[in-house]
């Protein structure tokens, strides 16, 4: 007679770690192969006092962390512009790190992109981040004239930059901050750019969230929309987000009310440095002007 053999028993401790081991590389997949793509479009209200009643209503397309290079495709970068032109945005608002390096074949790539970048009906603003300028003196000595080139490219494009410097578009007063880590950032002329809009209905841009905590902002009770920290990219449960690029680490992503009156939205990016991310989707937000 015949007898076929039973299959040996699972034990707990086999069940758990198979479990475990195909939960990881699940997730692994997933933050990986999905959610680096998988753009979160983020709606909010934006209040901002002396609103004027023309404005109310009118949308602003807040974008950051671009990252143009090797490691975020043209196509997927073309395929957000496209849905936020689709969209007919008043405002657009550029964050900063367009590149992902200063180099001269980033350079090029984003040239190529600038003709795609989404405007708004109403005016479009920008600053730059530390991705632009590059790492250190030695890094942003080699790549000046690539970043100068850089600068004139948004020019040419229409497409302004700020650094220091306020502009009124369509009736709103926007401020734009030199990058904090790479952008020759400077106190005085930071805090006289902010000095000329606390006063008026205004938006301050400016890339890292922690210049919101510098002593430049007596006065100041509208919004500072900011990017640099992609999320944390990846937010683990009971973890949190192991690499944070700010000083102040309760600056992750979203809103915040800020000690002193001005208020912070940090937007996760479009883009990222390493191709992972996990609980941290790279995101689009578009925000309805409200009187305050």
């Amino acid at each position: 007679m015949n007898h076929q053999a039973s299959a040996p028993a699972i034990t707990r401790r086999k069940f758990l770690r198979r479990t475990i081991v195909g939960s990881t590389a699940a997730a692994a997949v997933y933050a990986v192969g999905i959610e680096p793509r998988w753009v979160s479009v983020e709606r909010h209200a934006l209040p901002i006092p002396g609103l004027p009643e023309s404005l109310a209503g009118k949308t602003a397309v807040h974008i950051s962390d671009l990252h143009v290079g090797s490691r975020v495709g043209d196509d997927y970068l073309k395929t957000q512009f496209q849905y936020i032109q689709s969209l007919s945005p008043d405002f657009v608002f550029f964050t900063g790190d367009f590149l992902d390096s200063p180099t001269a074949w980033h350079v090029d790539k984003g040239a190529a992109l600038l003709s795609a970048f989404p405007r708004g009906k109403l005016g479009t603003a920008c600053v730059l981040g530390n991705h632009d300028f590059g790492h250190g003196a030695a890094e942003m000595n080699k790549h000046a004239a690539d970043n100068r080139r850089l600068i004139r490219l948004f020019e040419q494009a229409d497409l302004p930059l700020l650094f220091d410097d306020v502009i009124e578009v369509g009736g709103l007063q926007v401020a734009g901050l030199r990058d904090y880590w790479c952008g020759g950032f400077n106190h005085q002329s930071a805090a006289l750019a902010i000095e000329s809009v606390r006063s008026k209905p205004s938006i301050v841009l400016s890339h890292n969230p922690d210049t919101v905590d510098l002593p430049i902002w007596d006065g100041y009770h509208s919004w500072v929309l900011c990017g640099h920290t992609h999320g944390g990219q990846c937010n683990f449960p009971l973890v949190g987000t192991p690499v944070l690029p700010v000083a102040n680490r309760r600056y992750v992503a979203g809103a915040y009310e800020i000690s002193g009156g001005h208020r912070l939205y940090i937007n996760r990016g479009i883009g990222h440095t390493h191709r992972v991310r996990f609980m941290a989707r790279p995101e689009i937000t578009i925000f309805e002007l409200r009187a305050s």
